[in-house]
């Protein structure tokens, strides 16, 4: 069986100016081994094969470059994927709380695992999990499709109310203190009156995909360290990798990704995590890039390839499908200094109007630009200057 890694969010929060604040501060929460069965249609891509550091190289050249092939002069033709694979993810359900029924799963993108979403240093400043009252967990290393078709899975076994009797639980894989007080219990079965999706980066991209192909899965999007840029941009949609300074993995550190072989490219240094997830100086705690340069993790090159086709567009929508059908609240949040995003100043990029007339259905539509931020945008304070409005709505 694979190995998968999604954050499923039950929070119930009540929002205050630049801060949400938890309702229940003893949820009952537990981690989860969730088998999903996927029988989808991948692609199979033109590129370097990445065994070694040289080849990891190799591979950054051959996606940056001038000449660079277009996606559709690098696919090769559909990959039939039909298989199992065990989503490992922490579920918390708040005992009370005005939104206490409303579930978020969050999905993080690459280079971490789940304690993006739990940051320990000044938790209630940085950390997902305090400001919903909940944690997360984060896809690993398929492509695109295969990332949303497990997501939608997900969703539905959520909505119905069977995801916990069609999981079983797992050890903690990033234990917190102990809380001096007994956690609350586990439902046998929790049904959620609404259903927010919510990423980061790529997990953004998987999660904007989800709901543009299947609008009527989620209540609301929250969209973060990921904007559509106006079709007049000087800068095109793109993701920077010539910047994350990729290692091949296990070159990188034999011990800490040893499970992890062909294929697998991790960030080399701390400054290449700086400059692909913080912004100034001035709004970037130093304890913030050491937890970051910790935790960070490999993410294989078949997802960014199979992303980048993705940005450069595909085939027409099916029928009552695309951004224009989905009814939910949108909110876009982008930090502005976002190097990976948009070449490191996000000012101008996009444009309200139009993207607004591109989700025409959506119940609101926002877009914050967190001043002085990078790419990890829930880590400098995320929600100052997005309350109310579409992040009320979302």
């Amino acid at each position: 069986m694979a190995s998968l890694v999604i954050a499923l969010v039950l929070a119930a929060v009540s929002v205050k100016k630049g801060r949400a604040s938890p309702t229940d501060n003893n949820p009952a929460c537990v981690d989860l081994e969730i088998p999903i069965s996927v029988n989808q249609t991948a692609a199979k891509w033109l590129q370097p094969e990445v065994d070694s550091t040289y080849d990891a190289v190799d591979w950054i050249r051959y996606q940056t470059t001038r000449t660079t092939p277009k996606p559709n002069e690098s696919y090769l033709g559909p990959i039939a994927i039909n298989e199992t694979f065990s989503i490992n993810a922490k579920l918390c359900i708040p005992s009370h709380g005005p939104k206490s029924k409303i579930l978020q799963i969050a999905t993080h993108g690459a280079g971490f695992d789940k304690r993006y979403w739990d940051v320990t240093i000044k938790p209630a400043e940085y950390s997902y999990l305090y400001a919903a009252l909940t944690q997360a967990q984060r896809l690993h290393t398929t492509q695109l499709p295969i990332h949303i078709e497990i997501l939608r899975q997900l969703t539905l076994l959520s909505s119905s109310g069977s995801l916990l009797q069609h999981s079983k639980p797992s050890p903690p894989s990033h234990p917190r203190k102990p809380n001096p007080q007994p956690p609350n219990s586990l439902p046998a079965s929790y049904i959620p009156s609404k259903i927010i999706h919510i990423g980061h980066s790529l997990g953004s991209i998987i999660s904007v995909s989800l709901v543009t192909s299947y609008p009527n899965l989620s209540s609301g999007l929250i969209a973060t360290g990921f904007l559509p840029t106006k079709t007049s941009a000087d800068f095109p949609p793109t993701l920077n990798i010539n910047t994350w300074g990729f290692e091949f993995a296990k070159e990188n550190d034999s011990v800490k990704f040893a499970r992890h072989g062909s294929g697998y490219i991790v960030q080399a240094t701390k400054g290449n995590v700086e400059l692909s997830f913080f912004g100034e100086k001035e709004s970037s705690e130093p304890e913030l890039l050491q937890h970051a340069w910790e935790i960070r993790q490999p993410v294989g090159v078949g997802e960014f390839t199979s992303l980048l086709g993705a940005m450069a567009g595909g085939g027409p929508m099916k029928e009552g499908t695309g951004p224009g059908a989905f009814k939910g609240a949108v909110q876009f949040v982008i930090g502005e200094k976002d190097y990976g995003g948009c070449g490191g100043d996000c000012k101008g990029i996009y444009d309200l109007e139009e993207l607004k007339a591109t989700w025409k259905a959506a119940k609101g539509l926002g877009v914050h630009l967190q001043g002085g931020g990078g790419g990890g945008g829930t880590w400098v304070d995320v929600c100052e200057g997005c309350q109310g409005g579409v992040c009320g709505d979302v």
